[in-house]
């Protein structure tokens, strides 16, 4: 394998837990190239559509489509495929520390049920089709979809399995209302707590020195880092 300059990151968090908004703000961050595991499977199925409003507007659709798991095999082919002959990746998937082995830094973001479904009602925009109601029901059907598919398939379980992820952080709280201005909120608070673990993951990956440690990291940040591996199990 070519010498990691940039080592590749992975996030994983169940719906609505802030996956997406934060790869992408990570990526921007450290000029790495942000991959979006719905907009590989989007690709695979032919179908030409936003992939962060897909959920809300054709998630019948796109599950059925994946019943015979020859859709997420070659999901799970491509990513593994990118993260093993690229570096400077920030990949936005569920599974990708159970069904990639090679060196990569792994988050979960945690985030309870209503903190998401306030999250999941401000994503639709401006028109929104779903009411808090209807969005803390699509979350509880795509969680459990993907953890029983995961579960039958893989053998981990999404919701209790978290030994192979280099960091756990907490963004539970940070949105108090439904709307766009305590999103954003939450969002700056967050972002700061995602870098700082990343770098110092980072940081240890590569054998450099760090200003930061995880009892530091935990200091700091208090409950919204709940933990931090000393390296990245898959750098050792």
């Amino acid at each position: 394998m070519h010498r990691i300059l940039r080592p590749n990151i992975a996030f994983a968090g169940l719906t609505a837990a802030g996956k997406t908004t934060h790869a992408k703000i990570l990526a921007a961050q450290l000029g790495y190239e942000w991959i979006s595991a719905t907009a590989l499977l989007l690709d695979i199925l032919g179908v030409s559509a936003n992939p962060e409003m897909i959920w809300f507007t054709d998630y019948e659709r796109v599950q059925q489509a994946r019943e015979d798991d020859r859709v997420d095999r070659e999901l799970e082919r491509r990513i593994s495929a990118l993260a093993q002959s690229r570096d400077g990746l920030i990949l936005d998937t569920w599974a990708m520390a159970y069904i990639y082995e090679g060196p990569l830094i792994r988050i979960w973001i945690e985030s309870d049920e209503a903190s998401r479904t306030r999250k999941c009602y401000v994503s639709q925009g401006r028109e929104k089709s779903l009411d808090l109601f209807a969005c803390r029901q699509l979350i509880h059907e795509k969680d459990h979809s993907v953890r029983l598919q995961f579960q039958r398939r893989l053998k981990f379980d999404l919701f209790t399995d978290m030994s192979r992820y280099d960091a756990l952080v907490n963004n539970t709280d940070l949105i108090a209302e439904p709307t766009e201005h305590y999103a954003q909120a939450g969002i700056r608070i967050f972002t700061p707590v995602v870098s700082d673990v990343v770098r110092y993951l980072v940081d240890q990956a590569l054998h450099r020195a760090s200003t930061e440690s995880g009892e530091s990291l935990r200091a700091k940040y208090g409950t919204m880092v709940q933990a931090v591996s000393v390296k990245p199990w898959s750098f050792s």
